[in-house]
C-alpha cells in the first residue's frame, strides 16, 4: 500500500453534522484505526445532487458509515451510505415493506403485497403525532388528530350518486 492511499471502502462512525458552510457534509471518526482520529469535513453522496436539489437525508451523530476514499486517497473521504447493524435497528423487519422514516418517526411506507385481486398493497403516510393517510385498492383514510381542515376556494364532496360543492357563502352547513 503506498502512503496515504486507502483502497477499498471502510467504517466510520459521525460525530458532528452540523456543517458550518451548509454544504451537506459530516465530520466522522474511524474507530477502527484510532478513537481520537477524526476527519476534517467530508461530503455525503446522495441521488441527484445538484444546485439546491437532489434527495437530502443526513446522518445522525452516532450512526455508522461506509466511507470510500477518491482515489484510494485518505485525504479525499465521501460518505457512500449508512448502515443498520446489533445497536441499530432497521425500522421494518418485513421485506415488503420499503419506507422512509425520520429520526422523529415521521414515516412514508411503501408497502408492496402480492398482487391477487387487485391488491397492491398500499400507501401509508404518517406523522409522529398520530396523523395518517392510508390509500389502498379498497379505500382511502385521512386520520386526524385533532383538526382536519381543507383549504381551496372551492371543495366538492362526492359519493355514489351524490355530491356537494361547498362554496365560500356565509351560509353555514
Amino acid at each position: 500500500m503506498n502512503p496515504g492511499k486507502m483502497p477499498g471502502l471502510t467504517i466510520a462512525q459521525v460525530i458532528d453534522v452540523n456543517d458550518p458552510l451548509n454544504q451537506g457534509r459530516v465530520k466522522v471518526r474511524f474507530p477502527w484505526l484510532d478513537d481520537e482520529l477524526q476527519s476534517e469535513w467530508i461530503p455525503v453522496a446522495s441521488h441527484l445532487a445538484g444546485d439546491d436539489r437532489g434527495i437530502y437525508f443526513m446522518p445522525e451523530v452516532e450512526d455508522e458509515l461506509i466511507v470510500g476514499f477518491i482515489h484510494g486517497d485518505f485525504n479525499h473521504p465521501v460518505v457512500l451510505g449508512s448502515m443498520w447493524n446489533g445497536q441499530a435497528a432497521a425500522p421494518s423487519t418485513d421485506p415488503r415493506q420499503r419506507m422512509i422514516r425520520s429520526k422523529n418517526g415521521h414515516t412514508i411506507r411503501f408497502v408492496d403485497s402480492t398482487p391477487t385481486a387487485g391488491d397492491m398493497g398500499a400507501l401509508i403516510v404518517e406523522d409522529a403525532h398520530g396523523n395518517v393517510i392510508i390509500m389502498c385498492n379498497t379505500h382511502m383514510t385521512v386520520k386526524a388528530k385533532a383538526v382536519l381542515q381543507l383549504v381551496a376556494p372551492v371543495v366538492v364532496l362526492k359519493g355514489p350518486g351524490w355530491s356537494r360543492t361547498v362554496t365560500p357563502s356565509m351560509n353555514p352547513i
